[in-house]
């Protein structure tokens, strides 16, 4: 037996056990004062009653047991928060929150700079250098590019082959490589500095003067990047040429810039331990900007050390660098954005001994957004060695071509306490689909959320491309034999309000005139207004020259050999004629035009391929009258095509202004100031646009052109293309429309993203997805096929009234193969369909279905398998159908179903018709840029969406009104560069990842789109005494919270349900109702209780206090109910009575003469367009 054991207990008073049984009245979970307090109290009661019963509160006794009680509750407040910071979730301090996440393998992120590509726009030097003509360029400034100087291209290559190393002038690069799909290659100045070669200036940016630095530049495998900082490093640009042409924004000079400043200190280890670190005394050093020179005795820098990453399975210990490479460290992360170097064990790394320099970069520590106009004419001097061995010194000037956003501030610590366990799950491996879900928010916080799919597509060949089976990542041309094509008005909804004259200026400038060149808008025009006839004034083209898709000449009147004079320079309708019209010439008789061979005239009838009768080209310019040559021999008139001498013009179709006059705009303004309900129509006789004021617009009332710019103030006007309706504070404006769609019930599938643009770089223009109507169909009405293709190009992907896509329809608009905003064809939909013969054959029809997801859509039917005819007015006799047979009344745009048995039909309400045509042969063609490959050796296509923290912050600036430009999506470049690095090496071998950009889909507001505006109403609690203003406020701030980015992923689905749950939960008691009620016209009360949003989009509110009602009770006309209720049927007329919602009245009734029943529905139209050809020609 020891003797601290006996003495313990032989001599102590009081073992544990006597203490714990002295004390086992106490209560041991009191922590606050007031329980410490009363517990202490209670406990001298119980075991002193006789020695303590001084109770009075000015008793010094109890005045000690307040000390105790005191002191006792701090202690536990410390003890507290002293075990909250040793977990994770309940960390507060910063260094508790990087400590913990340094046991689990993860290292906090630190800020991230600000980094880009500057061109060089201007070059000087002081040597005396002669160019070609012996023009002495000492002292003489360079611009890249000069369209006022023919050498200069010569010139500025001489001035900085002065300056480039013996051996390494430009074409003889010291590296090469390609970066982004563009070749780059390396060059280096023949310098004199014995420095580190780094240029700093300052700069402002977000109202802050900011320090960059300007560094030696090169590049990897992956991306652009400083050279490591050393001292005498010479001075290193690259050279970009992406084949567009010294223009191009990625063709020239270039130099990599940073933001921040670039500092060093220097350290000695004598006695290296094992896990040395040694601490940098410096604050907001960016996450990448550290690099470790190791010195001699001379203090020159000659060995580097090599950084390894810190994160789960690599770090200093265990590491993918080679075996060989024994000098290593990793960079710790500590509070405030300072940093610990920390080295290897000895065994598996050297320990660090010597004389050390350690380069790091302190940053801003916040995301900027650096646009090109903040960064131009940034002048940097340059010392270098010429070829006579003299100093001399290079001037060059940069500018910043694109805009920059990757700096991010440091890692917070609540994305540190959801990234740490996040990124200790995945191991540090992209593998299951959740890793790829969760592991990229670990590697950059600018990444604020982030969703990947997976698409398997294996057992290609690795020696072709990898073949994307949807189509959206690889050329597509897929044929078809289940198309139909089918136009549709529209009618598309917005608002505005205003306070001053600059925001209505900004409205017409941002929303009102983009609408003028929408393409739904041209659709319109095109259709709905008629062409001018050309047929009496035997108006003949006489062709002067022709060259590639261009003929000059001028107009004749065959039957008098007199020319045409055109534009203002006649009355008659050759006034017409002038840029940006189309004419359509048509073939003498006998002949016919051969569109393979210049549109040449051939004899005979156009009855084989490539023959037509008519071509349509527009007028590319008018020189005076249109009837003198030019100096140069050519016409006086332009043409884009090849057209013929003896073509035959038949109409013409005005030019389409997409401009606003300044007349025009300050009516509009005096109007929206007034208050006034207004219109905007095309008038076609000036072509210009014209307003329509609120005594003559004709607001509800079907399209037509028979009293455009009637000013007998008896609102008969209804030509308005754009409507402007206010209710005293703010305006709704509707644009009228027309679309295209094309549909493939089963065969073919439409994967299109409007948002995606791809270029041809050898033609500089768009790369167009297409819709071919194949020749081998039949001409309407006949047995003969079509004798050429007719295209329609693809607009955008097709969305139903509820907002959602569906890939078995794209839209369409006429073709335009050279890209000059005016259509080869605006006949084209009339040529296939030709709706003016047969009228009542030329229809398509659709019927309701609900899909797997519980969303509805209309799907194309067969007219014949459904039984549908189509009568005009009425049903006629009931015993010429068949039991359940549908009839389609076209005047009233309903549809009846027969009984037999009764002898009566009924209204049916799930299906549409459109004037079209189905069974359509054709030709799908989807182009993707030239550089989009996919790994062929890979087995998977990981789709990663990508909500990048820039986007989200401008886009919300934006939707708030801070901004007034809506920002733009990164793209998938931006995408790869910013984020690849990190996640490539993270990734399975086998996998692909193809990154898009996530956009906001807003909801409710003016931001919105028209189909998903709406406005919600709002009952108050009688009982409860509240204001309107303040009850509007909070149901805003309730949807806002609502929407909050937390609560939601890409591709959900919103329920009104649960908002309205929300919102009443949070402002009761002192709303009784809350509703949403659609502002589209071609919706009614429910359409928006269920919208879905798709894979690339999330949800955003777009909501304002303007957009809450609030009124007084639940009504059909507040919730603008509408639609027809069967309440009687008819005998054998097709007649039915019906009750409107939202009315008082009913009707019931029969009737034993021909009739219908006729109503209006949305912005629907059954009638053909005014002025149309047949379309015969082809």
């Amino acid at each position: 037996m020891s003797s601290t054991d006996r003495l313990n207990r032989l001599l102590l008073a009081e073992d544990w056990k006597r203490v714990y049984q002295s004390y086992k009245n106490a209560e041991f979970q009191s922590y606050d004062f007031d329980t410490l307090r009363r517990t202490m109290i209670q406990y001298l009661r119980d075991n002193y009653p006789e020695d303590f019963n001084d109770y009075i509160e000015s008793s010094e006794y109890l005045a000690l047991i307040d000390l105790i009680a005191f002191l006792g509750q701090n202690i536990s407040f410390r003890i507290d928060l002293n075990a909250r910071e040793n977990f994770l979730e309940l960390a507060d301090r910063r260094d508790s929150v990087l400590r913990l996440a340094r046991l689990i393998s993860y290292n906090a992120t630190r800020n991230q700079t600000s980094n880009g590509l500057m061109k060089m726009i201007a070059i000087s030097t002081t040597e005396n250098i002669v160019d070609s003509n012996n023009l002495n360029l000492s002292g003489q400034t360079v611009t890249w590019n000069d369209s006022g100087n023919a050498n200069w291209n010569e010139q500025f290559i001489k001035v900085l082959n002065s300056a480039l190393s013996d051996n390494e002038k430009f074409g003889s690069p010291v590296k090469s490589g390609t970066i982004d799909s563009i070749p780059t290659n390396q060059y280096r100045f023949n310098s004199a500095n014995s420095d580190v070669p780094v240029f700093s200036f300052t700069k402002n940016v977000d109202g802050l003067n900011l320090d960059f630095d300007i560094v030696s530049t090169g590049f990897n495998d992956n991306s652009i990047i400083e050279e490591t900082p050393q001292a005498g490093l010479p001075f290193k640009l690259i050279h970009r040429d992406d084949g567009k042409g010294s223009a191009s924004n990625n063709t020239g000079f270039f130099v990599h810039f940073r933001q921040g400043v670039l500092d060093q200190g220097d350290f000695n280890l004598t006695t290296p331990s094992n896990n040395q670190t040694v601490s940098v005394d410096a604050n907001n050093v960016n996450n990448t900007d550290v690099w470790l020179w190791g010195l001699d005795a001379d203090n020159i820098e000659t060995n580097l050390w090599t950084k390894v990453d810190s994160t789960l399975g690599n770090n200093v210990i265990f590491n993918s660098t080679s075996k060989d490479i024994k000098n290593i460290y990793t960079v710790l992360t500590k509070n405030r954005d300072a940093i610990q170097l920390k080295f290897a064990d000895g065994t598996f790394g050297n320990l660090p001994q010597g004389s050390f320099r350690v380069y790091y970069r302190t940053s801003a520590n916040r995301s900027l957004r650096i646009t090109p106009e903040d960064m131009q004419n940034i002048s940097i001097d340059i010392d270098y060695i010429s070829a006579n061995g003299q100093q001399e010194t290079m001037t060059m000037t940069f500018g910043l071509q694109y805009t920059v956003d990757n700096a991010t501030a440091s890692e917070s610590s609540e994305n540190i306490k959801q990234n740490a366990p996040a990124t200790y799950y995945t191991q540090n491996r992209m593998i299951t689909g959740e890793d790829y879900n969760v592991a990229p928010l670990g590697t950059n916080q600018e990444i604020v959320k982030v969703k990947a799919t997976n698409r398997t597509s294996s057992g290609i060949s690795r020696y072709f491309d990898l073949i994307d089976s949807t189509g959206k990542y690889s050329n597509t041309n897929i044929f078809g034999a289940d198309g139909s094509i089918y136009k549709e008005d529209t009618e598309t909804l917005d608002s505005f309000s205003f306070s001053t004259q600059t925001d209505i200026e900004g409205v017409i400038a941002n929303k009102i005139e983009p609408m003028l060149s929408d393409k739904k808008t041209r659709n319109y025009y095109i259709e709905k207004f008629p062409k001018i006839l050309l047929t009496d004034l035997n108006a003949t083209w006489n062709q002067v020259t022709s060259a590639t898709n261009l003929s000059t000449g001028k107009f004749t009147n065959s039957a008098t050999s007199t020319n045409y004079q055109v534009g203002s320079f006649t009355a008659s309708q050759m006034k017409y004629i002038e840029p940006g019209a189309m004419i359509k010439f048509e073939a003498p008789a006998g002949f016919h035009f051969m569109g393979n061979d210049n549109n040449k005239l051939m004899s005979g009838t156009a009855d084989h391929p490539n023959s037509r009768t008519y071509v349509w080209t527009s007028v590319v310019s008018v020189l005076n009258d249109g009837v003198s040559n030019t100096s140069t021999g050519e016409g006086a008139i332009s043409l884009n095509d090849v057209i013929p001498s003896n073509a035959i013009a038949t109409q013409i179709l005005p030019k389409f202004s997409k401009q606003l006059g300044d007349d025009v705009k300050s009516l509009m303004i005096d109007q929206a100031f007034a208050y006034n309900n207004f219109g905007l129509r095309y008038d076609v006789e000036t072509r210009k646009w014209q307003v329509i004021d609120e005594n003559n617009l004709n607001v509800y009332g079907t399209f037509s052109t028979g009293k455009t710019g009637d000013l007998t103030n008896q609102q008969l006007d209804a030509s308005w293309i754009i409507r402007f309706l206010t209710n005293g504070s703010t305006y709704t404006v509707t644009t009228r429309g027309l679309r295209y769609v094309f549909e493939s019930k089963k065969e073919v599938r439409f994967f299109y993203d409007s948002a995606d643009r791809n270029f041809n770089v050898q033609t500089g223009k768009t790369l167009q997805d297409k819709i071919s109507i194949l020749a081998v169909n039949t001409k309407p009405d006949t047995t003969a096929n079509f004798n050429v293709d007719v295209n329609f190009s693809v607009s955008t992907e097709f969305r139903n009234v509820e907002g959602y896509v569906d890939s078995s329809k794209i839209e369409l608009s006429q073709f335009d193969s050279d890209q000059d905003g005016i259509v080869d064809n605006p006949d084209a939909f009339n040529h296939v369909v030709d709706p003016a013969t047969n009228p009542l054959t030329k229809y398509v029809f659709q019927k309701l279905v609900t899909g797997s997801t519980g969303t509805t859509r209309y799907d194309y039917v067969d007219a014949a398998t459904e039984k549908i005819y189509v009568r005009q007015t009425s049903v006629g006799t009931i015993g010429d159908y068949t039991d359940g047979d549908i009839v389609y009344l076209v005047d009233s745009d309903s549809f009846k179903q027969i009984n037999t048995s009764t002898n009566t039909t009924s209204d049916v309400t799930n299906y549409v018709a459109h004037i079209g045509r189905d069974k359509i042969k054709f030709q799908y063609v989807h182009t993707v840029d030239g550089n989009t490959r996919l790994d062929p050796s890979a087995s998977n296509i990981i789709d990663m969406y990508l909500l990048t923290r820039t986007y989200d912050t401008d886009f919300r600036l934006w939707l708030d009104g801070t901004n007034a430009t809506k920002p733009l999506l990164p793209s998938s470049d931006s995408l790869f560069t910013n984020f690849n690095g990190a996640l490539a090496p993270i990734k399975s071998i086998s996998d692909t990842i193809i990154y898009h950009p996530v956009k906001y889909k807003v909801l409710f507001g003016s931001n919105a789109d028209s189909s998903l505006q709406a406005t919600f109403k709002v009952v108050k609690n009688p009982d409860q005494v509240t204001n309107d203003a303040d009850i509007k406020s909070r149901v805003i701030d309730a949807i806002n919270l609502f929407f909050s980015l937390d609560n939601w992923e890409f591709g959900d689905t919103f329920y009104f349900t649960e908002l309205s749950t929300f919102v009443m939960n949070q402002l009761a008691p002192d709303v009784s109702t809350f509703v949403i009620v659609p502002n589209a016209g071609s919706q009614t009360f429910g359409s928006l209780y269920e919208i879905r949003s798709e894979n690339d989009e999330i949800f955003i509110s777009g909501a304002k206090v303007t957009d809450v009602q609030i009124i007084d009770a639940i009504t059909a006309s507040n919730l603008r109910s509408s639609g027809s209720i069967v309440t009687s049927t008819s005998t054998d007329t097709g007649l039915s009575g019906t009750m409107t919602l939202g009315s008082a009245s009913t009707s019931t009734s029969t009737s034993t003469s021909t009739g219908s029943t006729s109503y209006t529905s949305g912005s629907s139209s059954s009638g053909s367009s005014g002025g149309s050809s047949g379309g015969s020609g082809y």
